[in-house]
């Protein structure tokens, strides 16, 4: 995804909604594409990267949980925002452990969505290379929870296609990447984003010093989760 990208994706039933909501971000500069579905939101999200899926939870055929738990298997660097006039404490504890970013209520106060909208855009962009899917979504939930974006790829293609599409503020690379290597990855990152903070994650002990003088910021597995954080945490 471009960085410089300002791309919505509204889905609601309530046309009424869908068009206002719209009308109101394209005055201020947003691209904005609507569905009235979880079907045809997945479509467009299968062609077309977002930044940021305004997603109402009562929907027939499929709720807003359920299609963002299936957009971020699409998207995983995706932000989304719950809008409900319906769901309970239940309803929005299943957003947020989906991994919403926010849960409003309806009707929905466009001048207190465009702040969180503006906030979301800048939050930092992390990507995360690991062959261990399970790793990955882990490491994806704790980082939502401390407000970055974070985008996955399970392998060295995927991670260097990804690489030449977005501007990563920083990157959690494996060293010994199943089918790859996570050293190529980290060689085009460098290269691609001078400025990226790198850190590298691996099970893998050398008997000598030179490796961590070789690869900078290194976290062994099993990851301690307060050193990472440290490691990637922004400068300012």
């Amino acid at each position: 995804m471009n960085s410089e990208a300002r791309r919505v994706l509204v889905v609601d039933d309530d046309d009424d909604t869908r068009h206002n909501v719209r009308d109101i971000l394209e005055d201020i500069g947003y691209e904005v594409d609507l569905a009235a579905d979880g079907a045809a939101a997945l479509k467009m999200a299968a062609s077309t990267d977002y930044d940021i899926a305004l997603l109402d939870y009562m929907m027939p055929g499929m709720n807003g949980v359920e299609l963002y738990r299936q957009l971020h298997r699409l998207q995983p660097e995706l932000v989304a925002i719950m809008i409900t006039a319906f769901a309970g404490d239940d309803g929005v504890d299943a957003a947020y452990n989906s991994g919403a970013w926010k849960v409003l209520r309806k009707p929905i106060d466009v001048r207190s969505l465009i702040p969180i909208m503006d906030e979301a855009l800048r939050q930092p962009i992390v990507l995360v290379v690991d062959d261990d899917e399970e790793f990955c979504e882990n490491l994806w939930q704790t980082l939502r929870h401390h407000d970055y974006r974070v985008d996955l790829a399970h392998s060295e293609d995927e991670a260097i296609r990804k690489a030449h599409q977005t501007a990563y503020s920083t990157a959690i690379v494996d060293w010994k990447l199943g089918g790859g290597d996570g050293r190529k990855v980290i060689e085009l990152l460098r290269r691609l984003s001078p400025d990226a903070r790198i850190v590298v994650v691996t099970g893998y002990r050398p008997a000598n010093d030179d490796f961590e003088k070789e690869v900078g910021s290194l976290c062994y597995k099993p990851i301690d989760m307060n050193e990472l954080l440290s490691l990637i945490a922004p400068a300012w």
